[in-house]
């Protein structure tokens, strides 16, 4: 694999469902809040009323903000593996890039959850020494072949150390 590879389109699915599901533990938690109003004197409650309309006001702002953030995820995340290294690169305003050497790779996972497995992807986890980095959202069928590509480079870089 020799290009700059991005991830399918059908993360951004996935990614929004994360949203949601955020939002809606977050509206469950404000909900149970709300039963301990009842409990609070009058003058409490009014603050109380104020206090959550704002919170959830910003809470529904921060999920629209979610939704369209999504796109700006997508289209700046990408990733490149060559017989050296493996590069990840995401972000247009705070840029970051994960440069894995393929010598320093100890393990490569993959994970599928529900939701994942709902759009048929699989989350690639890259183990090194250092710590773990992760591609989300590759096709089954490409993570399988990235896995044993990985793991091969890996193995040809330590024989010939």
């Amino acid at each position: 694999m020799e290009k700059v590879e991005k991830l399918p389109k059908s993360i951004k699915t996935i990614w929004r469902l994360h949203a949601i599901i955020e939002f809606v533990i977050f509206m469950i938690i404000m909900v149970g809040i709300s039963f301990i109003r009842l409990s609070l004197s009058q003058k409490v409650q009014n603050y109380f009323d104020l206090t959550w309309s704002l919170v959830v006001g910003i809470g529904t702002v921060l999920l629209i903000i979610s939704f369209v953030w999504v796109n700006y995820l997508w289209t700046f995340w990408t990733y490149y593996i060559d017989e050296r290294q493996v590069q990840l690169h995401s972000g247009y305003f705070f840029c970051k890039q994960v440069i894995i050497p393929i010598a320093r790779v100890q393990n490569v996972t993959l994970k599928q959850g529900p939701i994942l497995r709902w759009k048929n992807l699989q989350k690639i986890v890259i183990v090194t020494a250092a710590g773990k980095s992760e591609i989300d959202g590759i096709k089954s069928d490409q993570a399988d072949k990235l896995k044993e590509t990985i793991m091969k480079l890996a193995q040809e870089a330590k024989n010939d150390i």
